[in-house]
């Protein structure tokens, strides 16, 4: 087997062994040579590498039974990769960041994560506003040719992906967890966790398979996060929210943090308010994301064109609606036009595309 392989092997079984950072591992490198040695080390060796006297304790316990190659073989069977500085695949922006975890597993497409990235990250308790302004973004700054990064959760991290993946973009879901199908998390988005594998798209991770759901896990996957990417775009965060983490381990790894602005009445937009006025930058469209990361103007999506009335009516209706949803009966209203006028004419916008039926009888302008 050759040697780069059983490298991994070993980069893999001290993974699984938790509580070897990009630290320790240098440390053990530089005194071992090889992971290889490292493992058959016994304790008074290990402590001469440098980890430390808990280091040294823990690995010790939990080597006893251990077979590395047989778990080596389990990441084979879960079509998980696992992958190093060294590797072909390992992230150039991640690379830069202090912290880059010395061990990476991949599965899917690991080719995008070469790709210029951008994280797209926000609430779990999403408003409307928020869940139209992450589709539409997503889908703008996919046609600009960003591949869309985000964590998973439900709320905002799960619209983008979807998002992305319905805009025919790449997508790459960071985990606090193992990959493997068994503790993919949240359950919930298990589906679309595979729709991204099966649409090109990556779940990647610093956890070995089998790691479950652990608290402390998150704010450590938020920075692998940030450092991806160009950049961390947060749409709808509450001040409280792990979003504001990831801006912060993009603002430490030298990367740019933008926000979306949104009502000074919704808890759900205070956190992005927050860091608008920290200095963020305030994104209303992909064009601002696009201008800030100077990308080329080739990159950056076409304008769509600005919808025209055809008629008096369609001219009314088109004027007084906006992106905040507006119900049947005040359009009547606003307009002065009859019922009747009012349906057939939202009806035939509605056709058109260039207003939704949110529900309820309420309509905005898309």
């Amino acid at each position: 087997m050759e040697e780069n392989i059983r490298e991994l092997i070993f980069f893999h079984a001290f993974s699984c062994i938790g509580g070897f950072g990009p630290q320790k591992f240098k440390k053990l490198l530089a005194h071992f040579g090889t992971l290889e040695r490292a493992w058959s080390a016994g304790r008074e060796d290990l402590l001469a590498s440098g980890i430390g006297p808990t280091a040294t304790k823990n690995f010790l316990e939990k080597r006893v039974g251990m077979a590395p190659e047989k778990l080596f073989s389990e990441l084979e069977k879960e079509s998980v990769g696992i992958i190093t500085p060294s590797s072909q695949f390992y992230p150039p922006q991640l690379k830069e960041i202090p912290s880059a975890p010395a061990v990476i597993y991949g599965r899917g497409n690991l080719e995008i994560l070469k790709n210029k990235s951008i994280a797209v990250v926000g609430s779990r308790k999403f408003t409307e506003y928020g869940q139209r302004t992450t589709q539409n973004l997503c889908r703008d700054l996919v046609r600009a040719g960003l591949t869309i990064v985000s964590g998973l959760a439900l709320g905002i991290d799960a619209i983008a992906h979807r998002a992305t993946l319905a805009a025919e973009g790449s997508t790459i879901a960071v985990l606090g967890t193992g990959i493997d199908d068994d503790t993919i998390y949240p359950r919930d988005n298990f589906n679309l966790a595979k729709d991204i594998l099966a649409k090109g798209g990556t779940l990647l991770t610093e956890y070995p398979p089998h790691t479950p759901s652990l608290k402390q896990n998150f704010p450590a996957r938020n920075r692998i996060m940030a450092g991806l990417t160009l950049g961390t775009l947060v749409i709808e965060a509450a001040l409280d929210s792990g979003s504001l983490i990831t801006a912060g381990f993009a603002l430490e790894a030298g990367r740019e943090v933008f926000a979306v602005p949104g009502s000074i009445f919704s808890p759900q937009s205070a956190g992005a308010n927050f860091l608008i006025k920290s200095g963020a930058k305030l994104v209303e469209s992909a064009t601002d994301v696009l201008q800030e990361l100077n990308l080329a103007e080739r990159d950056q999506p076409k304008l769509q064109k600005i919808y025209e009335p055809k008629t008096r009516e369609e001219e009314k209706v088109w004027n007084t609606l906006s992106s905040d949803p507006l119900h049947v009966d005040r359009l009547v209203k606003l307009t002065r036009l009859n019922p009747a006028t009012i349906g057939s004419t939202l009806a035939t916008l509605e056709i058109e595309g260039v207003v939704r039926n949110i529900g309820g009888q309420n309509y905005i302008r898309i």
